[in-house]
């Protein structure tokens, strides 16, 4: 069986509620999934994963550009090469997506050049949209 490890950063729900529904998405697809916050994360986990999917609190204003918060940062510089882990990205956002994702790209460039896809929720639920690229990432 193939397994999907989703870790994420969150200061709020909607974040944790988006991981779980792909969680619950790729679980239904006949995919193991654990769903864990980077402090939970242990790198040990990785060692059976095929699919990874990371999402990370932003550092937003109105006035500067979005970036990954520090712990964020710091976690992704701990982490392992992930090449041969089919990895995306996710993130919720409020007004605009702006370019997170971009930003965290950058960030894990030194550790993936495998990145397959970044998906964004306003609400924390998983659209059908989500769902048809999620089913395109697990081929």
């Amino acid at each position: 069986m193939k397994k999907a490890l989703i870790i994420f950063s969150t200061k709020n729900n909607k974040t944790r509620r988006f991981g779980e529904e792909i969680a619950a998405f790729l679980l239904n697809r006949g995919l193991s999934t654990e769903l864990i916050t980077i402090n939970n994360f242990e790198p040990t986990k990785l060692q059976d994963a095929d699919y990874l999917l990371l999402s990370g609190w932003k550092s937003k204003s109105l006035f500067t550009f979005s970036k990954p918060d520090n712990e964020w940062m710091s976690f992704v510089n701990g982490l392992p090469s992930l090449n041969g882990i089919k990895t995306a990205m996710f993130a919720t956002y409020y007004i605009f997506a702006g370019g997170i994702f971009r930003r965290m790209k950058k960030y894990l460039s030194g550790k993936t050049k495998d990145l397959e896809i970044a998906i964004k929720s306003k609400d924390g639920s998983l659209s059908i949209s989500d769902k048809m690229t999620l089913n395109e990432f697990i081929g």
